[in-house]
C-alpha cells in the first residue's frame, strides 16, 4: 500500500504543468475571424502536397526595425509552412546599426537618406516610408543571401523597388556570384511623375550577392531606390518594414496610389499593423486625434491592399520613467475598438507578456532592457513565440470549424 501511495504520488507530481516563461501566456487573437483569407492560404501551404504562397507583412516602429520580433516569426512561420524568401529589405543601410536577420546588406558611397527624421519625405516611398537616392556611379547598394543559418539561405525572384521621376537616372543591376558579377539588366527610372515603381529577375534558386549602382549620366539625374524582395516561388514570407521612432501617421504622408503600388506589389495576404509605442512617448498626444488617425491608417491600408487581412497589435507594456505612459490603457481600448470597427483582428501584446507592470518581471528575467521600453533578443523572440501561438490555435480553430459549401 505504501508503494502504490509513492506511485501516485510521483505520477501527480510529474503530472504537473510546468510554470511559463513569464506570468501568462496563451493571449488569444481577438477577432480571428476577420483572418479567413490568411489562414486559407496556411491551408494551401498544409495540404499534401501543399502549393502556392502564404506572405506576411509586418508594419511598424523600431521593435520591428530591429527584425527581432518579425525575424523569430519569419522563424517559426517558414519551419511550418516552407521557405518562401527573406521578403522585403529597406535598400542600404538607411540609419547607423541598420541591419536584420536572414540577410546581408551594405551601402557605400555618396547617398542621401529619404525620410522624414532625415529631411525628407515626399509621400512615394510607400509603406516602408523610406528610400536612399544617388547619381554618383561610384554609390553603390548590396543586398543578398546570409552566409549562415537555416533560413534565408536561397532565392530564385529578385525585385528591385524604386521610385519613376521625371529626372530619373538609370542603373544596373549585377549579381556577384562566385564573384562573376553578371549583368542581371539596366533601369531607367524616368516617367512624367513621382511613383513607385519594380523591376522583376528571375535567377536559379540559389545562394545570391546582388549590387545596384547608378550608370553615368546628367548630375541631376538620380536614382532613388526603395527596396528589395528576395523570394521563392513557394513558402512562407514574413517582411519587416520597420523605422525606429515612427508612428502610425507616417503612413499617411505617403500617396495611397504609392502605397497601392508597393502592397500590391508584393500581394500580402496579412498585413500586421505594429504601432503605439512611440505614440505614448509623444508629449502632444491627444486621443481624439491618435483616434481619428488610426481610422485613417486602417482605412488607407485596407483600400492599398484590399485582398489582404490585417492584424493590429497593441504596444507592449513599458515605462516612461518609473510609471507606464498615463494613456497606455486608453491606446490598447482604442486599438482593440478600431481594429474591430475596420474588419481587423487584434492581439493584445501587453496582455501576452503577463499585463501591466509585466515589463519590470521581463527586465529581472533579462527578457527586457533598463530603458524598459525595448526587449532584448530573448524578450522579443518570446513574444514571437507567444503570437505566433496565438495566430497558429486561431487558425487550428478556424480549420476545424464547420463551414458551409
Amino acid at each position: 500500500m505504501r508503494h502504490l501511495f509513492l506511485l501516485v504520488a510521483a505520477c501527480v507530481t510529474l503530472c504537473l504543468p510546468v510554470p511559463a516563461r513569464t506570468q501568462t501566456a496563451g493571449t488569444p487573437i481577438e477577432g480571428a475571424p476577420a483572418l479567413s483569407r490568411f489562414f486559407s492560404a496556411l491551408a494551401r501551404r498544409d495540404a499534401r502536397p501543399a502549393s502556392g504562397r502564404v506572405r506576411v507583412t509586418h508594419l511598424g516602429d523600431s521593435h520591428i526595425a530591429a527584425d527581432m520580433w518579425s525575424g523569430r516569426m519569419r522563424t517559426l512561420m517558414q519551419s511550418r509552412f516552407g521557405d518562401g524568401g527573406r521578403g522585403f529589405v529597406l535598400a542600404g543601410r538607411p540609419w547607423r546599426g541598420s541591419g536584420q536577420n536572414h540577410v546581408r546588406t551594405d551601402m557605400s558611397g555618396p547617398w542621401r537618406v529619404d525620410l522624414k527624421s532625415e529631411g525628407f519625405d515626399d509621400g512615394r516611398l510607400g509603406p516602408s516610408t523610406c528610400g536612399v537616392a544617388s547619381a554618383d556611379p561610384s554609390a553603390s547598394v548590396t543586398v543578398g543571401t546570409p552566409g549562415k543559418g537555416d533560413f534565408g539561405r536561397t532565392f530564385s525572384v529578385l525585385d528591385v523597388f524604386f521610385v519613376r521621376q521625371a529626372n530619373g537616372g538609370c542603373f544596373e543591376v549585377r549579381a556577384d556570384d562566385a564573384g562573376e558579377g553578371v549583368l542581371l539588366g539596366r533601369v531607367g527610372t524616368r516617367g512624367p511623375w513621382p511613383e513607385p515603381d519594380a523591376r522583376r529577375f528571375e535567377l536559379s534558386d540559389g545562394p545570391h550577392q546582388v549590387t545596384v549602382r547608378p550608370l553615368v549620366g546628367p548630375p541631376d539625374r538620380e536614382v532613388r531606390l526603395i527596396g528589395f524582395s528576395l523570394e521563392r516561388s513557394e513558402g512562407a514570407i514574413w517582411d519587416a518594414l520597420g523605422v525606429n521612432g515612427a508612428q502610425a501617421r507616417a503612413l499617411l504622408r505617403q500617396d495611397p496610389d504609392a502605397l497601392g503600388r508597393v502592397l500590391g506589389r508584393l500581394a500580402s495576404d496579412l498585413i500586421v499593423v505594429s504601432y503605439g509605442t512611440n505614440e505614448l512617448y509623444d508629449r502632444n498626444l491627444s486621443l481624439e486625434a491618435y483616434t481619428a488617425q488610426l481610422v485613417a491608417v486602417l482605412r488607407t491600408l485596407k483600400g492599398a491592399a484590399p485582398g489582404a487581412d490585417c492584424l493590429v497589435t497593441g504596444p507592449f507594456d513599458l515605462l516612461k520613467g518609473r510609471r507606464a505612459p498615463a494613456l497606455t490603457d486608453a491606446v490598447i481600448d482604442v486599438q482593440r475598438a478600431q481594429a474591430a470597427a475596420h474588419g481587423c483582428a487584434f492581439f493584445d501584446a501587453r496582455a501576452a507578456m503577463g499585463g501591466p507592470g509585466s515589463i519590470r518581471t521581463w527586465k529581472r528575467q533579462a527578457l527586457a532592457q533598463k530603458d524598459g521600453v525595448h526587449l532584448t533578443r530573448g524578450g522579443y523572440e518570446r513574444i514571437a513565440e507567444l503570437l505566433h501561438a496565438a495566430v497558429l490555435d486561431a487558425y487550428d480553430t478556424w480549420r476545424t470549424a464547420p463551414r458551409g459549401p
